[in-house]
């Protein structure tokens, strides 16, 4: 192996865990979007129909 080569290989797996790392980042970032969305929605939903979820007295 050259130096050049060397260099190249190193290059290379740093450059795989750079990769890793963004896609992970906008992975974690979508999923918590996700989540609070649902939330976000859940909440106005409730908030529209509070016959469905208070408790009726009989």
């Amino acid at each position: 192996m050259g130096v050049d080569e060397k260099k190249y290989q190193k290059h290379k797996k740093f450059m795989k865990s750079v990769y890793k790392k963004i896609i992970f980042l906008i992975s974690a970032i979508a999923l918590f979007s996700v989540i609070v969305g649902i939330v976000k929605y859940s909440l106005t939903y409730i908030e529209n129909n509070p016959e469905k979820y208070l408790p009726t007295q009989k």
